[in-house]
């Protein structure tokens, strides 16, 4: 009887069992789905509010500057000046308004004796992509023609000549070594039909050098032009070269500008300018800082005048200082020399405290 009991127990034991490990491992998965379900609901809500936030972090970034300087000059006549300005003033605005494009605003205010309003200096938006070499610019913004290099405060004869704001479009590739850019803007003596154009193309080795060479095809269209002394709607074409190099804290630069004749100026004039630079990073009085030495010269300048002044000096010369004060600031002292036709100098001493955030 023992044995029957013994055996039925075994028996119903055996049936059992596997209806119950069954219903156990059917327990365990569906918990265990619905464990990896949250999970997954989890890292998705995650991603998202990475991704959300890293398209909303810092959507618009809003930085800005202003030069304040303390200047003074002895004339060619013997005479001297002093001033104290807030030279320049900018505030930008730049946004991300998707993966492929972005916008800058730029608002500007200059103490050059005429309005004292913030005006539109740049308003451009850049369409580009990650990996593709190409890329468009279309707004208001500087035409880039003349190359600035170096860190001297004051600019360059180079720039004084070719200084121009202007709408424009702008076709950018870059791919390496190697870019160019072509593009059309509207200038100032026609504004009713677009037919200015640009040209530029560089190339930039991995050793420090670089290359350039830029052509525009109506340098009269530029705000140096627009003098008394040219009175005809003449286009003027207009070229350049430029070479860089920069090793460790030293930096060179040359730049050479060349404009077509002038038929209306005596002898069919041609203006050119050229400029050269060296800048040399080292620490002053405990902080990094630069010293910097540039000269810039123009020729067949002499004819353009606007109420009988010359539009461009003969020469310019710089020698300055600079040394970071804290984060964001930075304090100039340069030396001018400038040169005009006449051959008369003036010199001038700029103390400048640049600030920026």
């Amino acid at each position: 009887m023992k044995t029957t009991a013994l055996a039925s127990l075994i028996a119903a034991t055996i049936a059992v069992t596997p209806s119950v490990q069954a219903t156990e491992m059917e327990t365990e998965l569906t918990a265990l789905k619905q464990r990896i379900a949250l999970l997954e609901s989890q890292l998705s809500d995650t991603t998202a509010r990475q991704s959300s936030g890293e398209n909303n972090r810092n959507p618009v970034n809003i930085s800005g500057s202003a030069d304040f300087l303390a200047t003074a000059s002895r004339l060619a006549d013997g005479s001297s000046e002093n001033d104290l300005d807030v030279d320049s003033l900018e505030l930008t605005v730049d946004a991300a308004v998707n993966e492929y494009m972005a916008l800058s605003t730029t608002l500007k205010y200059e103490d050059d004796g005429e309005d004292q309003d913030l005006f539109v200096d740049e308003a451009i938006v850049t369409i580009a992509a990650d990996g593709n070499p190409w890329s468009l610019i279309a707004g208001r913004t500087a035409i880039p023609f003349a190359v600035i290099n170096g860190n001297a405060w004051s600019d360059p004869l180079t720039n004084d000549l070719t200084d121009n704001t202007d709408d424009l479009l702008l076709v950018g590739f870059s791919q390496g070594m190697f870019s160019a850019a072509s593009y059309l803007f509207k200038g100032q003596n026609d504004e009713s039909k677009v037919e200015n154009l640009g040209l530029n193309a560089a190339l930039t080795f991995d050793n420090g050098f670089a290359l350039g060479a830029g052509y525009i095809n109506n340098i009269r269209n530029t705000d140096p032009f627009q003098a008394d002394s040219l009175s005809s709607d003449e286009k003027v074409d207009a070229s350049r070269l430029n070479l860089s190099y920069e090793a460790e804290a030293l930096a060179l630069s040359a730049e050479y500008l060349r404009t077509g004749s002038f038929k209306e100026l005596t002898g069919g004039a041609e203006v050119s300018a050229w400029h050269v630079s060296a800048d040399y990073a080292t620490g002053l009085l405990g902080a990094p800082g630069n010293l910097s030495l540039g000269y810039s010269h123009t020729d067949g300048a002499e004819l353009l005048t606007d109420a009988g002044d010359n539009l461009l000096a003969h020469s310019r010369i710089t020698l300055g200082a600079s040394r970071e004060v804290h984060d964001n600031a930075e304090l100039i002292v340069e030396l001018v020399r400038e040169e005009d036709y006449a051959g008369d100098d003036t010199d001038t001493l700029n103390l400048v405290l640049s600030t920026r955030f």
